[in-house]
C-alpha cells in the first residue's frame, strides 16, 4: 500500500519520520533489517505497509494534515506505525504510555483535542468504559502488521481550520511530559526537531548501522522513541522491541539476535547489578550500554564497566523539551570525569546562566539552557510555560549545573526543586549524593516539606537495603559528618520503594503529597 498522498515532491526534503524513508531503508538492505518483535524480524518495508494501512483508515474517517492522533500501544510495531500512519497524513502524533489509568487517558485526549484514538487490543479490552464515553473514533489495532484494523468507536472528526508551516517545521509530535506538577502538559516538536534531535544522538553515541539496537523503555516517551528507534532508521539499523524489561527476555535476544547496544534507565541497572552476573556470550557481543533518565551512581556505573567487559559506558543528559539528549560521555570519560552527564552533542548548543542573566564562568553554577534545532516550538496551549521556559532564544530547562575547562557538563541540582530552609537555599540532589554513600540506603528521594520556622525542612525519604537496619536519627547524624547544619535533613521517612512516573523519575509530587504534614526527624523507624 502506498501513501495516500501519493508521490512526494522531488524538491522536498526526505525526513526519516516519512514512510518514504522507510521504504528507501528497505529498498537497501531487504529482509536483513527493520523491527524485531516476539521473535520475528519485520523489514523496514513491512513497517510502512503497517503505517500506511493505518493511515488510509484514518483518513476515511476524517482525519488528515494538522489532525491529532493519539494512541496507546506498547513496545511493538504498533507503537511504531501508529508515529509513521499519522506523520503519512501530515497528521500529529500523540503517544500516550500504557501505564496510563483510564482517567488519565482521557485527561491526555482531551487536553490535546485528539481527533481520533488508535489503542492496541489489549487496551481496546480494559478501557472501554473510557473509549466509548469519548466523542472521537477509536481504532483497535493489532500490535503487528498483517494483525488487522478495525473501527470499534465510530464518530465523526470535526472539521475546524488550520494553519500549516513548511514540512519540516510541521508539528510532529505532541509530547506528554512526566507530570510531576499535577497537570498534563504536552511539548510540542516539529519534524525538524525529531531529524536533528535523532542525527545529534547518534552522531555523538557513534551509530554506523551496524548496530542492533534493544527497545527496553516505553516508546510512548519521545526521547526514548527518537534514541531507540529513530536513530536506528536513520541508519538502517535493527531495533528489537520489548513489551516490558525482562532479563532474561533481553539476555536470551542478545544471544539469538546480537543485541549490541542498550539503555538502561532506573531500576534496570539495580537488576542487571543485582543478577550477579550475566552469561558470557551476553557480554561479549554488548558494545554500548548507555544509562540516564535519572541519577546513576558513580558505584553502579563501574559495576556496569565490570560486568560488560570491552563495552563503552555511555551517560547521556536531556530532557523532552530539546526532543532528546544534548550533551553525552562515553567510554573513559565517565570515569575520568566523575559525575560528568558528558559535553554538548553535535548540532545542540549548550550553556550554563547565571541568575543575572550572565554567562557563568567555568566550574560557576548557573542554570543549563539549550539552543539550536532540537529545542521544541512550545508547550500546547500554555502560553505562559512556553514564555517561562523559552526566554531569549534558549530553553530554560530549569536544571542547576556547570561547565568544567575540558567542556564536560554536570548537573547540580533543580532550581523549581530547591528547598528553601530558614532563608538558606539546599540542592536535594546534593543531600541524596550524601545519604547514598551510607550502606543501609538503597534509593533515596529529597524533598521540601513545611516546618513551622524554618518555612521548610530537608525530608529524606529512603529505601533501605534487604536486611539492613538503620534509623533515622543515624542518618540525620550521618549526614551531618559531610553536610552543612542546614542542608542535613532534619526528618527521615522510610519506603518499601519510591513512587515513579511513567518515564520511571521518582514522583517527587507523589511524595510531596504524601509527606506534606509538619514532622520532625520520624516515627517510621
Amino acid at each position: 500500500m502506498r501513501s495516500p498522498h501519493g508521490p512526494r515532491r522531488r524538491d522536498a526534503l526526505l525526513l526519516p519520520t516519512s514512510t518514504e524513508f522507510l521504504r528507501l531503508q528497505g529498498a537497501r538492505w531487504g529482509n536483513t533489517r527493520g523491527l524485531v518483535f516476539r521473535d520475528r524480524l519485520w523489514p523496514y518495508d513491512a513497517v510502512a505497509d503497517f503505517a500506511e494501512q493505518l493511515a488510509a483508515t484514518l483518513a476515511g474517517l476524517g482525519c488528515g494534515r494538522g489532525s491529532r492522533v493519539a494512541f496507546r500501544a506498547p513496545n511493538s510495531p504498533l507503537a511504531v506505525a501508529s508515529h509513521y500512519g499519522a506523520w503519512a497524513l501530515q497528521a500529529t502524533a500523540a503517544p500516550i504510555s500504557v501505564r496510563a489509568t483510564g482517567d488519565e487517558l482521557r485527561r491526555s485526549v482531551q487536553h490535546i483535542d485528539a481527533d481520533a484514538l488508535v489503542l492496541d487490543p489489549l487496551s481496546v479490552a480494559s478501557l472501554e468504559p473510557v473509549w466509548q464515553e469519548l466523542p472521537i473514533p477509536v481504532v483497535e489495532v493489532g500490535e503487528e502488521p498483517g494483525s488487522g484494523v478495525r473501527v470499534v468507536h465510530q464518530r465523526s472528526v470535526s472539521a475546524r481550520a488550520r494553519t500549516f508551516a513548511r514540512r519540516g517545521g510541521e508539528l510532529a509530535v505532541l509530547a506528554a511530559t512526566s507530570g510531576t506538577t499535577g497537570t498534563p502538559k504536552a511539548v510540542m516538536l516539529t519534524h525538524t526537531n525529531l531529524f536533528w534531535s535523532a542525527l545529534a544522538c547518534a552522531s555523538a553515541r557513534g551509530d554506523n548501522g551496524s548496530e542492533v539496537g534493544a527497545a527496553l523503555s516505553l516508546l510512548s516517551h519521545t526521547p526514548v522513541f527518537v534514541s531507540h528507534v529513530l536513530c536506528r532508521i536513520l541508519f538502517g539499523a535493527t531495533v528489537v522491541l520489548f513489551p516490558r524489561f525482562d532479563l532474561d527476555e533481553l539476555f536470551w535476544a542478545t544471544e539469538r539476535h546480537g543485541i549490541t547496544d542498550f539503555t538502561l534507565i532506573g531500576g534496570m541497572v539495580a537488576d542487571v547489578i543485582g543478577r550477579g552476573g550475566i552469561p558470557p556470550s551476553v557480554a561479549q557481543r554488548v558494545r554500548k550500554v548507555s544509562v540516564g533518565g535519572t541519577f546513576t551512581p558513580m558505584e553502579a556505573k563501574e559495576s556496569l564497566r565490570g560486568i560488560f567487559r570491552g563495552a563503552e559506558i555511555i551517560e547521556a543528559y536531556g530532557q523532552s523539551e530539546a526532543t532528546d539528549g544534548v550533551t553525552m560521555a562515553r567510554g573513559q570519560e565517565v570515569f575520568e570525569h566523575p559525575g560528568t552527564v558528558g559535553r554538548q552533542n553535535p548540532h545542540v548548543l549548550v550553556r550554563v546562566r547565571k541568575q543575572d542573566g550572565s554567562w557563568a564562568a567555568t566550574g560557576e553554577e548557573g542554570e543549563i539552557v539549550v539552543g539550536g534545532p532540537t529545542v521544541m516550538r512550545g508547550y500546547w496551549r500554555d502560553a505562559s510555560a512556553t514564555r517561562a521556559a523559552l526566554r531569549e532564544g534558549w530553553l530554560h530547562t530549569g536544571d542547576l549545573g556547570c561547565r568544567d575547562e575540558a567542556g564536560f557538563f554536570y548537573i547540580t541540582g533543580r532550581i523549581k526543586n530547591l528547598i528553601i530552609t530558614g532563608g538558606e537555599n539546599v540542592s536535594p540532589l546534593e543531600v541524596e549524593g550524601v545519604l547514598r554513600r551510607h550502606p543501609a540506603v538503597e534509593d533515596v528521594a529529597v524533598i521540601g516539606t513545611p516546618h513551622p520556622k524554618w518555612g521548610e525542612q530537608v525530608t529524606a525519604v529512603v529505601v533501605r537495603r534487604s536486611g539492613a537496619k538503620v534509623d533515622a536519627q543515624e542518618l540525620i547524624d550521618f549526614a551531618g559528618k559531610h553536610l552543612a547544619a542546614f542542608k542535613k535533613p532534619r526528618r527521615v521517612e522510610f519506603v518499601s520503594q519510591l513512587p515513579r512516573t511513567a518515564t520511571n523519575k521518582v514522583d517527587l509530587a507523589a511524595l510531596k503529597n504524601l509527606f506534606h504534614h509538619a514532622r520532625e526527624v520520624s516515627s517510621a523507624q
